[in-house]
């Protein structure tokens, strides 16, 4: 393979692995579980110990049911920038800056659930690029890490109601 053929297949590995990344994120918004489950192999690494969350290998049915908890928000917006992916052979990581608002009406009134972090994801190429891992650290919280800490309460609340019914 020529340098210029070489060249222009590294480019377009790293913008598919970026569009994984983006897509990660948009599914998550758009609560399309079916989109954001097609995304993964199917056990994947997950380190959202960050927001006291799992720590984990899991299978990617488990980790999307666990993802539908957004559900329990009115509106989440998962907005990725500075994304910078890395590719060797059939592997790839892709870091990216994140700005995950999270918004749930309480009463008469709106709790915002606001985080800046990193993402990194690896990804393995099966039949396109397939996430193998994800972890989420924590940069800021710009509304504070208590009502980080309550819109997440609310949310599960309404989840676990809606889920009983």
């Amino acid at each position: 393979m020529s340098h210029g053929m070489a060249a222009v297949h590294a480019l377009l590995d790293r913008e598919a692995v970026a569009a994984v990344v983006t897509a990660y994120a948009g599914a998550l918004d758009a609560r399309d579980w079916h989109a954001y489950r097609a995304l993964f192999l199917d056990d994947i690494a997950i380190d959202y110990g960050a927001i006291g969350s799992l720590v984990a290998t899991v299978s990617a049915d488990e980790w999307t049911n666990r993802c539908k908890a957004l559900e329990g928000f009115d509106a989440t917006a998962h907005q990725l920038h500075n994304i910078v992916a890395t590719i060797d052979g059939d592997r790839a990581t892709a870091t990216s800056i994140v700005d995950a608002v999270h918004v749930v009406g309480v009463g008469d009134h709106a709790l915002l659930g606001d985080l800046i972090g990193r993402y990194t994801h690896r990804l393995v190429r099966r039949d396109g690029w397939k996430i193998a891992g994800v972890t989420l650290t924590v940069v800021a919280y710009p509304a504070g890490k208590d009502a980080f800490d309550a819109a997440f309460a609310a949310a599960r609340a309404n989840f676990s109601g809606r889920n009983i019914a």
